[in-house]
């Protein structure tokens, strides 16, 4: 069976002295390069400037997705639309005019151990417009069962459509946890036909992950989510990956190809014809 392996190389809390996420983009595209031969499906995107700050600017997401493109170019990619540091509309869209094929929205606002991302109403229907315009997916996150919520009733008002992509995102503080209580709550709400990936933040990534690939359509998996292999450990990203791919291996589970999620229609629905 096929499985999604959305992959996450850095997010916006990593840095050089607590991980060994890469931050500049030339680290980024040699570890997507280096990650795709050990079996991914997507890539999911942060951009640091030249301090090594988090950025919304067009043109250092361009470098990143030229240079993964220039060796990769079937990769399906996934931007980063964060609440976290930029609010205004305008920056968090500026990337969309690249056209990758998936923008991350996140459907709600939510609080972090030291930071809040907004995300208000009016703003995530900003977004998804946004989006519409270039032909990119939402990349859906939800942290627990309400977000779902707010998922099915976008799709029922004919706002969000098929086909529909959502990470479920376990182990923040402030929402859903690894439980089977919970697992099972979020399951039955789940989006009829949506394709489904768990993630996990710290320790619950690998928990999150193995329930993802026995429930769910796949995992969300990298050093953005978890810094590392064991205990204190650090890990490297390649780490975490081949570590589920042994466990993919045992359970007689492969990757889904870019190509073949791009023909489900999770490509940029401007740059790719399906079939």
């Amino acid at each position: 069976m096929k499985k999604i392996v959305n992959f996450c190389p850095t997010g916006t809390q990593t840095n050089k002295e607590n991980s060994f996420a890469p931050i500049f983009a030339n680290e980024i595209i040699e570890e997507v390069l280096a990650c795709y031969e050990i079996g991914i499906t997507m890539v999911h995107l942060h951009a640091r400037d030249e301090l090594g700050l988090n950025t919304y600017k067009r043109d250092t997401f361009q470098v990143i997705i030229d240079g993964i493109k220039k060796y990769l170019p079937d990769l399906v990619i996934c931007v980063s639309l964060s609440g976290r540091y930029f609010n205004e509309i305008s920056l968090r869209t500026e990337v969309l005019s690249l056209e990758p094929d998936l923008g991350s929205l996140t459907m709600s606002s939510l609080n972090f151990a030291r930071q809040a991302s907004i995300n208000e109403p009016d703003v995530i229907l900003a977004l998804i417009d946004k989006m519409n315009e270039f032909g990119v997916h939402p990349e859906i996150e939800c942290f627990d069962s309400g977000m779902l919520n707010y998922t099915n009733f976008l799709i029922k008002k004919g706002i969000l459509k098929d086909p529909v992509y959502i990470n479920v995102i376990f182990g923040n503080v402030f929402n859903a946890q690894t439980d089977l209580a919970t697992v099972s709550s979020i399951l039955q709400n789940i989006p009829e036909n949506a394709k489904t990936c768990f993630g996990g933040i710290g320790k619950d990534q690998l928990k999150a992950n193995i329930l993802g690939l026995v429930e769910a359509d796949g995992i969300r998996i990298g050093l953005e989510d978890n810094l590392y292999f064991r205990n204190k450990e650090k890990a490297s990203n390649e780490q975490l990956l081949k570590r589920i791919h042994t466990i993919m291996q045992e359970m007689d589970y492969s990757c889904m190809s870019s190509l073949e999620f791009k023909n489900l229609g999770y490509g940029n629905k401007k740059a790719y014809h399906f079939g």
